[in-house]
């Protein structure tokens, strides 16, 4: 059998290849924090409550931890105009939990809080398992009739720790 020798400019395109082929499985998991519904892009992250309380107080913010107990994660969520770019601060955010097996609680209110002295919304959840879990976002903007509704996906950020 004889081999061929590729050309330095093959090589170059199968490394692109590849890399672009390595992007592509990585960019799902990076897509997730980033939605676009109705003229509104949704940033969300979702933290342990302890990383929050270090430079905020959950209690003043949220009314402290659930009651329910398990793990106490926080849900923040940035909204933007998504044909101007511009930041919007004055929307009104529910959140509604849902695990497997579960039975989902009543949505809680997103209070208005500052991230980086940049407008977000946030609130505490407690959940009783890793995940996934599932949050339907509602959001109303005072020049409009509809609330917007996004399915976020997430699970917890340090399941990988047990």
């Amino acid at each position: 059998m004889r081999t061929i020798p590729l050309p330095a400019q093959c090589l170059r395109l199968a490394a692109t290849t590849w890399l672009l082929l390595l992007a592509t499985m990585l960019s799902p998991a990076l897509a997730q924090s980033r939605l676009e519904r109705s003229g509104i892009t949704l940033y969300w992250g979702l933290v342990p409550a302890a990383v929050v309380a270090d430079k905020h107080a959950l209690a003043e913010l949220h009314g402290g931890p659930p009651k329910g107990g398990g793990q106490v994660h926080h849900l923040v969520v940035a909204l933007y105009d998504s044909a101007s770019g511009r930041r919007i601060e004055d929307a009104v955010v529910r959140a509604q939990l849902s695990e497997t097996g579960i039975v989902d609680e009543p949505a809680k209110y997103l209070v208005p809080m500052k991230v980086n002295d940049q407008a977000s919304y946030g609130q505490v959840f407690g959940v009783a398992k890793d995940g996934p879990y599932r949050f339907r976002v509602w959001v109303r903007l005072p020049q409009r009739t509809d609330e917007i509704e996004f399915a976020v996906q997430a699970w917890s950020p340090h399941r990988n720790e047990r």
